[in-house]
């Protein structure tokens, strides 16, 4: 998260000073002569961006959208492979477990809306993508009464797969998904205004591939599958969430 944040301050702040160099050129040909900063708000959290005109048909905007650290629980069963004391083993005991998910996340984006239309009409066509935030749900949990070193080997249940827990009963991973995903929108309104002051709309998708299980403990992605058709909310996003729906609701003002 540090990373990226830094990478975006370092990306602002180059794409700021590059408004202030060549003044004339870009004037006279409208590429990068002028600056605006939007606010916005969506399915993709609460958003910050800056932009500028590449030609009369195209803006670039650069952002980063954080969001909020919604939690929801899911109960589930732990399987333990027990370590008798007394030379019996590969016996399996079961306990329950409630899960935590957060759906908690920073991403970067560039996109480019592309204006059909010119100036006459602010319809645009989006197209980029969107990088980093690749653990689009956290998971975490904790087995009560779970003694450490009388086990060979517990896992969790998430969806159709077996989250494996440390030698203290915790449990730690995501349903993570590609760190680069590209998108494609629609809408109307400019990032870089003509006025001082614009509202803007759009609709899209993210194409961020299936989900799969992560494993923050063995810091892994978990391969083996089983066949319980255990059919968990966790299992219902990896099903489901192959793309991801963006609606944002943006106002955006011109520095200059």
């Amino acid at each position: 998260m540090k990373k990226l944040f830094l990478s975006l301050c370092v990306a602002f702040s180059a794409l700021f000073a590059a408004n202030h160099t060549t003044a004339q050129v870009k004037d006279m040909l409208g590429i990068a002569n002028h600056l605006g900063v939007n606010l916005n708000v969506g399915t993709t959290g609460i958003g910050v961006e800056a932009a500028t005109p590449i030609t009369p048909f195209i803006q670039a905007r650069l952002g980063i959208s954080i969001m909020p650290g919604f939690n929801f629980s899911v109960d589930s069963e732990v399987d333990i492979e027990t370590n008798d004391p007394t030379g019996m083993y590969g016996s399996y005991v079961s306990r329950d477990i409630t899960l935590n998910g957060s759906l908690k996340r920073v991403q970067g984006s560039l996109i480019f809306n592309v204006y059909p239309l010119g100036n006459r009409f602010p319809l645009f066509i989006a197209v980029g993508g969107y990088f980093g935030g690749r653990d689009m749900v956290k998971i975490t949990g904790k087995v009560d009464d779970f003694t450490p070193g009388m086990y060979e080997a517990a896992a969790v249940e998430i969806g159709d797969y077996r989250l494996p827990l440390d030698p203290n009963g915790n449990v730690r991973g995501a349903l993570r998904v590609n760190a680069f995903r590209p998108y494609i929108g629609i809408g109307t309104g400019r990032p870089c205004p003509v006025g001082r002051v614009n509202f803007m709309w759009e609709l899209g998708v993210q194409f961020q591939g299936k989900p799969y299980v992560w494993d923050d403990i063995n810091k892994e992605k978990v391969d083996t599958q089983f066949m319980t058709d255990n059919d968990d909310t966790f299992q219902k996003v990896m099903d489901l969430f192959t793309v991801y729906a963006v609606l944002k609701f943006t106002i955006s003002g011109r520095i200059f």
